[in-house]
């Protein structure tokens, strides 16, 4: 009898009809009400369904009997992380590790951590005899925190281990961040581009970017802006794209599209600074330019120049020089400046 009832549950479920697999698997369970995993499959069933308070009722049944059972933790874990309780996730497969200490499971807390940007801790962990997930995670944290060289090595030995697009992507991202933009060509190439993946649309549009093929780099920008609506830094490359190609109004457009999503970032006000400074609006550019890195700090104080304002110009470029005394445009602007002043 109760084997009958668990084939119908199966077919039931596997044709998509949870609630009559969940009444299946009840009168299963009025038989045997000691399975775990007729329980299980009702706690599966019930997240299937969108019912997760029923789910983590009938986890929690099994747990308080068997707290080491796998298949329930990573279920407990699965539905965590879908309503974002990344704590909470990541307690759970820390405890599915210290039961069950294989690479995979592994790979899988380094995922969370890396999900919530505790990069460095990573790699508190000893790990002997990684496979491959564990080092593709390991690569991405150390991209991160850009230490390219040590992420190249990690993705290096991923790839030693298995050939996946997925870690080719990780590997072209890493060395286009670290400047290897030429070597991102054959990686490029050597992809199979899933024009579902925004991640990897957005790598080939900087890829032809850099190639100057301009309007198959806007074709990938905008397809990955289409799937993952409202990401900042795809409507950033659109607009330096367009910067490119001197279309400036739809540059201004989307430069102020991933500022509206993401006003914090200082390199997107400083573009838009730029764009308005190429149109000679020097008082918008002024009005954009946030922070004191480097490049705005640069662009204010030539600015300052082309607008007369010399002695106040002057400061600006001193102050550079002293911190940056090798740069050729500060030691070029400055020495332009001291000789209309005639100091």
């Amino acid at each position: 009898m109760i084997k009958e009832l668990l084939q119908e549950g199966f077919l039931l479920k596997s044709k998509g009809y949870y609630k009559h697999a969940i009444e299946a698997f009840y009168k299963a369970l009025e038989i045997d009400n000691s399975s775990n995993e007729l329980l299980l499959e009702i706690a599966e069933l019930y997240y299937l369904m969108g019912n997760e308070e029923r789910a983590l009722n009938y986890i929690e049944q099994i747990l308080d009997k068997e707290p080491a059972h796998i298949e329930s933790l990573k279920l407990l874990e699965k539905i965590f992380e879908e309503k974002g309780a990344y704590e909470e996730a990541e307690q759970t497969a820390k405890n599915i590790y210290c039961f069950s200490r294989t690479n995979d499971n592994l790979a899988d807390i380094f995922r969370l951590l890396n999900a919530q940007r505790k990069f460095e801790e990573i790699f508190e962990y000893s790990v002997d005899n990684p496979n491959d997930k564990v080092l593709y995670e390991q690569a991405y944290a150390k991209s991160m925190i850009q230490d390219f060289d040590g992420a190249e090595n990690f993705i290096n030995q991923a790839l030693d281990k298995k050939k996946d697009d997925e870690y080719l992507l990780l590997k072209g991202e890493i060395l286009f961040k670290s400047g290897k933009k030429s070597e991102c060509v054959s990686i490029l190439n050597s992809i199979n581009i899933d024009e579902n993946n925004s991640e990897m649309l957005n790598f080939a549009g900087l890829v032809k970017q850099y190639q100057e093929d301009y309007s198959k780099a806007l074709q990938y920008f905008k397809l990955a802006s289409r799937l993952s609506e409202g990401e900042d830094k795809y409507y950033y490359n659109i607009a330096s794209t367009y910067f490119k190609l001197g279309d400036i109004q739809l540059a201004k457009k989307y430069y102020n599209l991933a500022i509206s999503h993401n006003p914090q970032n200082q390199n997107y006000h400083f573009a838009l600074a730029n764009l308005y400074y190429s149109e000679k609006h020097y008082k918008r550019a002024i009005e954009e330019l946030q922070g004191d890195f480097f490049e705005a700090c640069l662009l204010k104080a030539i600015i300052l120049y082309d607008t007369g304002y010399l002695a106040i110009a002057k400061k600006e470029f001193d102050g550079l020089a002293k911190n940056f005394p090798e740069n050729e445009i500060v030691k070029d602007y400055k020495t332009r400046i001291d000789g209309e002043l005639g100091v």
